[in-house]
């Protein structure tokens, strides 16, 4: 596809940007709600216990069992008409000793779900076949759909008063699936006054390529408290990600093919996810492996940094705010530029953001039920690397925090409203929002409370 061509862009599915046009989909980040409000930051919490679900090195710092599980709305504003809600990622997490706890978790990594249909497609004169003896024309959908998704597990651990560390090993897995349609139809025939051309469906021809991934990759956080003065520091090395790669064509929902030769009317198979193609045999399949291997992971390990951050915090009492960095990219595999693999033919972009979180902390101490109310501000700017050139995407967040029971339940909201300037589209304006709770129980509850 080039810029030139116009198409029309289908949105669903936990609001469709033109972001999942590219390689595996767009990259989703594990923030929750109290992250959002906050500038879309990473490390830090507003709360007094410093808890932050997504923060790893935080986690130690409570001494319960916590069950968090967030879910998301989003709307476009303006353009095609789009609303999606699901849930956006699940966490477990326990405490193991009075400064270490583990968690497990699952989230998205990166998703796509977008159809896009050339408009007008391309005329071809009446003898242009030799079967059909009138006007033809030619125009192919595309639809894209699914993605990669982040099974995980992390360790917590405070070292000294002031400094907290996490690892986290991500387990990356999923499929990925592109459609192709190409359709050959005749102009209608009847005489109207409408001047938009109505076309009849003649033939058409379909290739399916499923993208089926596996690999991991290692987290490393480090957060540290001086005064008032927080800092926090987080490195992402990816590790081997190697991919099924198959292809199929013309797929018929009639699974013996000498059917075929019988009935006049047949469709193609209606493809929901990947398990609808396994008992196909592919016209072509390729196992296509990461040029890292496991065993020389660690040597590599430097120069497989996939994403960084760094940010700062200054808390005095119960205000404070917040300034962190954000580098991120896809995963780096050069045994995928094979033209025929298309698997990243449209490259995921490049990110850096620079991102300000506000904060102000009502606390009310004598309560044993409602403990705090959060009130949260902040905003950031987010760049676009593609290939093509530069976009962007910037965004003002708010949201809001109660602290429960003890500070046991966390209930958080977010909110951003923002948009985004891609290179072969036209600007997306959006709203989106998160809901993130966060239940306590003292089921591996240590000896002593530090709530």
């Amino acid at each position: 596809m080039r810029a030139y061509i116009h198409i029309i862009i289908l949105f669903s599915f936990i609001y469709s940007s033109s972001l999942e046009f590219y390689g595996t989909g767009e990259r989703y980040n594990e923030i929750e709600a109290m992250g959002m409000a906050l500038g879309n930051t990473y490390f830090f919490s507003d709360y007094t216990n410093g808890l932050n679900s997504t923060s790893i090195a935080t986690l130690w710092r409570s001494d319960l069992t916590r069950i968090t599980f967030s879910s998301k709305f989003s709307s476009n504003i303006g353009g095609i008409n789009d609303k999606d809600i699901n849930i956006s990622f699940f966490s477990f997490s326990f405490p193991i000793t009075a400064s270490k706890a583990i968690s497990f978790g699952l989230a998205p990594y990166t998703r796509s779900n977008i159809k896009i249909i050339e408009e007008n497609g391309f005329s071809m004169g009446q003898n242009s076949s030799e079967f059909i003896d009138l006007p033809l024309n030619s125009r192919s959908e595309y639809k894209i759909f699914g993605g990669i998704s982040n099974l995980y597990a992390s360790f917590s651990m405070a070292v000294g008063k002031n400094n907290s560390f996490g690892f986290k090993l991500n387990n990356f897995f999923g499929n990925q699936m592109k459609m192709n349609k190409i359709i050959i139809s005749t102009f209608d025939a009847s005489f109207n006054d409408s001047t938009d051309n109505t076309f009849i469906e003649q033939d058409s021809t379909s290739k399916i390529i499923l993208n089926q991934f596996s690999g991991y990759s290692m987290q490393f956080d480090w957060n540290t408290k001086v005064g008032n003065h927080q800092f926090g520091a987080s490195l992402v090395a990816m590790g081997p990600i190697n991919i099924n790669y198959r292809k199929y064509y013309n797929i018929y929902s009639i699974s013996d093919p000498l059917e075929r030769y019988y009935l006049i009317d047949y469709s193609y198979l209606y493809i929901e996810s990947g398990n609808d193609l396994l008992s196909y045999d592919p016209d072509y399949s390729d196992q296509i492996d990461d040029n890292v291997k496991i065993n020389t992971f660690v040597s590599n390990i430097f120069n497989r940094i996939n994403d960084y951050r760094f940010g700062y915090n200054y808390n005095n009492n119960n205000i404070g705010f917040i300034v962190e960095f954000h580098r991120t990219d896809l995963f780096k595999n050069y045994s995928l530029g094979v033209d025929d693999i298309s698997i990243l033919n449209n490259n995921q972009p490049s990110t850096t953001s620079y991102h300000l979180g506000l904060y102000k902390r009502y606390d009310n101490s004598k309560a044993k039920f409602f403990n705090s109310i959060n009130l949260r501000a902040g905003g950031y700017y987010k760049k676009y690397f593609f290939e093509e050139g530069v976009g962007s995407d910037l965004a003002l967040t708010l949201g809001i925090g109660f602290g429960i029971n003890n500070y046991s339940n966390l209930i958080d909201f977010g909110f951003r409203i923002g948009q985004i300037n891609s290179i072969m589209f036209e600007n997306e304006n959006y709203i989106k929002g998160n809901l993130s709770i966060n239940i306590g129980e003292k089921w591996f509850s240590r000896s002593r409370r530090k709530q």
